[in-house]
């Protein structure tokens, strides 16, 4: 596995060299599940994207990402963005987000294929319900990593700048949880309009951006607060958040017990999936030809 830097100065260029050099070293215990060809810092992301998936990509300005995995014949290609060797972050903030990355690549390797012809309710629930529990546990995985190499290797506290981002980023979660307008609202009225014409791909259509969008901070919210107890006081912010019913607590309990478990079957899950997605106003069936979505009232 090589590390490629293109950034900065030669010296700098080594101490980035150097932070990366964890993820080689991680890699190698995992070869057999996947293989990682090379680590790169590119000079520019959108281009270097752009050319190894073949297909052109622009990122939207001050939404780039941080990081980006591209797979190849020959191994995956981790993609670090040039901003995170910037001053708005530190070798701190870093860590979480290498390992992050890192484990969405072992989770690929070691969560079960469906196999299926065709996409059914519970093909549809199945691959659903594993890319919720992906985040999840990239999430706490990733805490966890930090804090073993800050506490153990280098004998530090997290930063100050670590913390204000982990502040920052779990705010902003909590803040999309709590925007009854923009998403619970939203969807509510969406509903009514399908009540009216009838076209569920144009429902779908409305919604599923809202619906990702909810999914995944809740998801994120939760896995900060479930690894970082001090931050559980914060869980007070969206007390009255509408998508939070019995439902959601019952999905959110199911992960972490599948994580304290480090289980990677998933398949006792779907009903607690589509318990979930029902509070979006969607649930999904079997039809006689193909599979067919129910619009429900929430």
């Amino acid at each position: 596995m090589q590390i490629r830097v293109e950034i900065g100065s030669q010296e700098q260029q080594q101490e980035i060299t150097n932070e990366l050099g964890m993820l080689g070293e991680a890699s190698r215990h995992y070869t057999m599940a996947f293989r990682i060809k090379e680590i790169v810092v590119p000079e520019d992301f959108d281009a270097t994207v752009s050319s190894m998936q073949g297909a052109p990509y622009a990122s939207t300005p001050g939404m780039e990402p941080t990081s980006r995995a591209i797979f190849t014949p020959e191994g995956y290609v981790l993609l670090f963005h040039r901003t995170l060797y910037s001053a708005a972050y530190d070798n701190h903030v870093r860590y979480a987000i290498y390992w992050h990355e890192f484990t969405l690549l072992v989770n690929r390797g070691h969560f079960p294929v469906l196999m299926r012809h065709k996409l059914d309710r519970y093909a549809n629930y199945f691959v659903n319900l594993y890319q919720l529990y992906d985040q999840y546990t990239a999430a706490r995985k990733s805490f966890a990593f930090r804090d073993a190499i800050i506490r153990e290797v280098l004998n530090e506290e997290l930063s100050p700048l670590a913390k204000e981002d982990l502040e920052r980023s779990l705010m902003g979660s909590l803040g999309i949880i709590r925007n009854k307008t923009e998403y619970y609202d939203w969807i509510r009225f969406q509903i009514m309009e399908f009540r009216e014409h009838g076209k569920v791909a144009d429902f779908l259509e409305q919604v599923r951006g809202k619906i990702a969008q909810l999914s995944y901070s809740i998801i994120f919210a939760y896995a900060t607060m479930d690894h970082y107890e001090e931050l559980r006081d914060r869980e007070s912010l969206i007390a009255e958040a509408p998508m939070l019913n019995n439902n959601t607590r019952a999905f959110l309990e199911y992960l972490r017990l599948k994580f304290q478990e480090d289980s990677v079957d998933l398949t006792d899950g779907l009903d607690l999936m589509e318990a979930f997605w029902a509070n979006f106003g969607i649930r999904f069936t079997d039809g006689e030809k193909c599979m067919e979505c129910e619009v429900l009232d929430i």
